[in-house]
């Protein structure tokens, strides 16, 4: 493996202790931990989505990339030999996080606004979100002028 690096985003901590505390009031005013009970059970499957997609691993071998959400799904893998050029963007602040359709392509995600473009050789490009873009685009240029 020639470059691995997981970026977190903290978004996750922004909707959860929120939906927790509210979750929290709503039942000590309703008092029925069985009416609760739904409410609760949602509020913890949606933090675990929300835990889930926070974190992005990107790695980079001898012929892919890959992105990773979470434990290992979804996952965007690149064959380098298809990859035309690639290089560093600035994300738009609209394109938001998570998976994103794009113009010309889709954005994988999980925070900030920096981003590797690999432009693909049917046109689309993919960009993949990181805060090391300098680290990753130096692993990449590498291989693509090697390819």
């Amino acid at each position: 493996m020639l470059y691995k690096h997981t970026q977190r985003s903290p978004l996750w901590l922004f909707v959860a202790v929120p939906l927790l505390i509210g979750v929290a009031v709503a039942a000590a005013a309703e008092g029925d931990s069985i009416v609760m009970l739904p409410w609760g059970l949602g509020a913890a499957v949606f933090i675990g989505f929300i835990a889930h997609f926070s974190s992005l691993t990107v790695t980079v071998e001898p012929e892919t990339a890959r992105a990773v959400f979470g434990r290992g799904w979804p996952r965007k893998t690149i064959d380098l030999s298809k990859v035309t050029e690639v290089r560093t963007v600035r994300n738009r602040w609209l394109y938001g996080f998570g998976i994103r359709w794009i113009p010309k392509g889709s954005l994988w995600n999980v925070w900030g606004l920096d981003a590797v473009e690999f432009v693909l050789d049917t046109g689309r490009v993919v960009r993949f979100g990181t805060d090391q873009s300098d680290r990753l685009l130096a692993a990449l240029s590498r291989l693509i002028r090697t390819a």
